[in-house]
C-alpha cells in the first residue's frame, strides 16, 4: 500500500479501528497507555496479528495504533469540557471545486479552535488558512451543514471532527451578486413549500403553471391529507433540486439542498416515508454525493442511510424485485439504483477492512451494471425515430436492448401518461368550476357532480347552489330543501348583474288585486325581475311576506335601478387566494426551483452508470494493491 495515498491510509485506518472495535480493544488504556497519558506498549504478537490478518505492514498497524491511541485520548478530554468551554483540534479537508493554485497542503487541515466560537468564525479562519473567500465556503460536519450563528459546539463539533469544507463552484460575477443571494437555499426552501401548497396548478390565467403531484412508479397521483401532501412535497421538491445539481456535477451545492431535504423528510410521519420509496433515494443520493465529494468514508451514519434505501427498495420493489415486475411487465430499469447501491455498499465494506465483502459487493455491482448496458449505435437508432435520449435508454433497458419492443414499450408509456395528464387536467377543470360554484356552509367546495344531478332534474341554477350551500353537498337534503322552500327556485333566472327594466303600476296593481301590499308587490317585483307569475308564487308562499334576499347574490336592486349601498360585504380570503398572492421574489424562486423537477416519473433511473464504472474499477484497483 503506498504510504502517500491519503485514500488507502483511510482505509487502513478504518480497517484497523473496525477490528479493534470487534475485539473491544481500549488504547487509552495500560499497557497501551501510562499513567501520564504517554504511549505504552504496543505487544509484538498484536502488531504480528493485525498485520497477517488484515494484510499491512507491521510499521503501519503500529503507527495507526498510536494515531488512534491520541485521538480517543483527545477525545476523553474533550468530554470533560463544559459547553462553549475549551480547545478542539479540527480536521479540515477541502472538497469540490477548489480553486487552482491551491495545494494538497492546504486541502487536508489541522486547526485548533476555541468551541465556543460560531460556525461564521469558523468559516472565516478556514478561509484565512486556505486563502479562498469567506463566501465561497460551505461547511459540513456530522452530516449537517454547520450554521453561521450557533456555537459550534452547540451544533456538535467536538476534539477530533472532522469538518469538509465544500468550496461552491461560481464565476467572478456570481460571486459579486453572492450576498445578494445569501438566503437562495431558504428562497429555494419557500418555493418547494409554496408549490406544496398547490394542489392543481392555481388560476392558470395568473400565469401559475407550476405546481407539485405526488404519483406512484407508474405515474398515477396519490392522495394524500394536505398536511401530509405538503410535507412530503417539499421534501420531494428539494430532493429534486438537489438531485438535478448532481447531475450537473455541482456536488457541492447538492450536498447542502439534499441535507435540507432530509430535514423536511423527518417532519412527515413514519408511515408515510415507509410507504414510498422516495426517502430510501435520498439515502442513496446523500451517500453518493460524499463519493463524488471524495469523502465517503467521514460521513457518520453512511452504513445507516444504505441500510435504511436496501430496507425501502426491498418494501417497494420485492425482495428479487417481483413486485415492480408483476408491476411493469419488464426487465426493472430500477436495477440502476442497485449499481449505485451496491457498489456504495462495496465502497463502505472497503472502508471498514471488511475486504471480502467489499470484493464481493464490487463484483455485484459490475455483474449489474454490465446487464444494463444500452447499445451506443441501438440507442442513437431509438433517438432518430423521435424520442429523446431518456426515453431511448430506459426504454432499451427494459425491452434488454431489443430496439423494436423498446419502441413498443415508450409508445406505451407515452400513451400512459398521457391518458393519466388527460385525467389530471379533467380533475383541474372540475376544482376550477367548483371553485366558482363557491363553498358550503361547512366550508367545503360544492360538488359538481351533485350540482349536475340536481340541474339535470329541471331545478333552477341558483336555487340548487342556495340548497347545496345550505345542506353542505347533501343531495337528499338539497332536494328537500327546494321543495319545501319554494323561493329557493324562484331564484331560478336570477343573475348577479342589476336588472335594469321597469316595473309598471299595472304590473303592481296585478299583484296587488290578489291581496298583497302595493309597496311589498312592487319590492317583489323588482327582485324577481319584473316576472310576475313568480313574484305571485313567491309572497303566496311566504304570507304575503317578501323573503331576505338570499346570500348567494352578490347585489340586489331598490327601486329606480339604484345599487344598495346600506350595507358591505367582506369576502373570507381563502387559502387558493393567498397562494396566488406572491411576491416577485416567491415568483422568481419558483421559476428557479420549478425546472428542476421533472415531469417523467423515471427520470431518477436515467442514468449513464459511467460514474459508477469509473469508481468501480478504481476501488478493484484498491482491493488488488492491497493484496499485492
Amino acid at each position: 500500500m503506498a504510504s502517500n495515498n491519503i485514500d488507502d491510509e483511510e482505509a487502513a485506518t478504518q480497517a484497523i479501528r473496525q477490528k479493534l472495535n470487534s475485539e473491544k480493544m481500549k488504547l487509552w488504556l495500560p499497557p497501551y497507555t501510562q499513567e501520564n497519558a504517554t504511549m505504552g506498549v504496543y505487544p509484538e504478537e498484536l502488531l504480528d496479528r493485525y498485520s497477517s490478518e488484515l494484510s499491512l505492514p507491521k510499521q503501519t498497524i503500529a503507527d495507526t495504533f498510536e494515531r488512534l491511541r491520541q485521538h480517543a485520548l483527545a477525545k476523553l478530554a474533550a468530554r470533560q469540557n463544559k459547553p462553549g468551554v475549551g480547545v478542539a483540534k479540527l480536521k479540515i479537508k477541502l472538497t469540490g471545486e477548489v480553486p487552482e493554485g491551491v495545494s494538497a497542503a492546504r486541502k487536508c487541515l489541522d486547526l485548533e479552535v476555541e468551541l465556543e466560537i460560531t460556525g461564521r468564525q469558523l468559516r472565516e479562519r478556514i478561509a484565512n488558512m486556505s486563502s479562498i473567500p469567506t463566501d465561497h465556503l460551505k461547511l459540513i460536519s456530522c452530516g449537517s451543514v454547520i450554521q453561521d450563528d450557533p456555537s459550534i459546539y452547540t451544533q456538535h463539533v467536538r476534539n477530533g471532527s472532522q469538518v469538509l469544507v465544500i468550496c461552491l463552484s461560481q464565476s467572478e460575477r456570481e460571486a459579486r451578486q453572492r450576498e445578494e443571494r445569501a438566503s437562495q437555499l431558504v428562497k429555494t426552501k419557500e418555493a418547494a413549500a409554496i408549490l406544496a401548497k398547490r394542489k392543481d396548478g392555481g388560476h392558470r390565467s395568473r400565469g401559475d403553471q407550476y405546481f407539485l403531484q405526488i404519483a406512484d412508479q407508474t405515474g398515477k397521483p396519490i392522495d394524500l391529507p394536505d398536511s401530509e401532501r405538503e410535507a412530503l412535497s417539499v421534501a420531494l421538491a428539494l430532493n429534486e433540486k438537489g438531485r438535478a445539481c448532481l447531475k450537473r456535477k455541482q456536488h457541492g451545492e447538492a450536498l447542502l439542498i439534499l441535507l435540507e431535504a432530509e430535514k423536511a423528510f423527518s417532519q412527515c410521519r413514519s408511515e408515510i416515508l415507509t410507504a414510498v420509496d422516495n426517502y430510501a433515494l435520498l439515502c442513496l443520493d446523500i451517500v453518493w454525493c460524499y463519493l463524488c465529494l471524495q469523502n465517503v468514508s467521514e460521513l457518520p451514519d453512511a452504513e445507516a442511510k444504505l441500510k435504511i434505501c436496501e430496507d425501502g427498495f426491498r418494501r417497494s420493489y420485492g425482495d428479487n424485485l417481483q413486485r415492480l415486475a408483476s408491476l411493469k411487465g419488464d426487465s426493472p430499469t430500477e436495477l440502476a439504483l442497485y449499481v449505485r447501491l451496491y457498489l456504495l455498499q462495496g465502497i463502505m465494506a472497503f472502508y471498514q477492512g471488511r475486504m471480502d465483502v467489499a470484493r464481493s459487493l464490487l463484483q455485484k455491482a459490475e455483474n449489474t451494471r454490465a446487464t444494463l448496458q444500452v447499445d451506443e449505435d441501438k440507442l442513437m437508432q431509438v433517438v432518430s425515430m423521435g424520442f429523446d435520449v431518456r426515453e431511448a435508454r430506459l426504454g432499451l433497458r427494459a425491452a434488454s436492448g431489443n430496439v423494436s419492443v423498446a419502441v413498443t414499450k415508450i409508445t406505451e408509456q407515452r400513451q400512459r401518461r398521457k391518458e393519466i395528464r388527460e385525467k389530471e387536467a379533467e380533475e383541474r377543470k372540475k376544482k376550477a368550476r367548483e371553485r366558482k360554484l363557491g363553498k358550503t356552509a361547512n366550508g367545503e367546495w360544492i360538488k359538481s357532480e351533485v350540482y349536475d344531478s340536481l340541474l339535470s332534474m329541471g331545478f333552477p341554477e341558483q336555487a340548487v347552489l342556495a340548497a347545496l350551500k345550505q345542506t353542505n353537498n347533501d343531495l337528499h337534503n338539497s332536494l328537500q330543501v327546494m321543495q319545501e322552500q319554494p323561493d329557493l327556485l324562484a331564484l331560478g333566472d336570477s343573475i348577479d348583474e342589476p336588472w335594469q327594466g321597469d316595473v309598471t303600476n299595472e304590473m303592481i296593481a296585478q299583484v296587488s288585486e290578489l291581496g298583497f301590499d302595493p309597496e311589498v308587490a312592487r319590492l317583489a317585483l323588482y327582485r324577481y325581475r319584473g316576472d310576475i307569475r313568480k313574484t305571485v308564487d313567491v309572497l303566496i308562499a311566504r304570507g304575503g311576506v317578501l323573503p331576505p334576499e338570499p346570500a348567494c347574490t352578490s347585489s340586489s336592486t331598490k327601486p329606480g335601478g339604484a345599487s344598495s349601498s346600506g350595507s358591505s360585504t367582506s369576502q373570507t380570503k381563502t387559502p387558493d387566494d393567498e397562494e396566488d398572492e406572491l411576491t416577485e421574489e416567491q415568483k422568481q424562486a419558483i421559476a428557479d426551483i420549478a425546472p428542476d423537477i421533472p415531469d417523467h416519473e423515471e427520470d431518477h433511473l436515467d442514468l449513464t452508470l459511467e460514474e459508477e464504472a469509473r469508481f468501480i474499477q478504481e476501488y478493484k484497483a484498491r482491493l488488488a494493491s492491497m493484496n499485492c
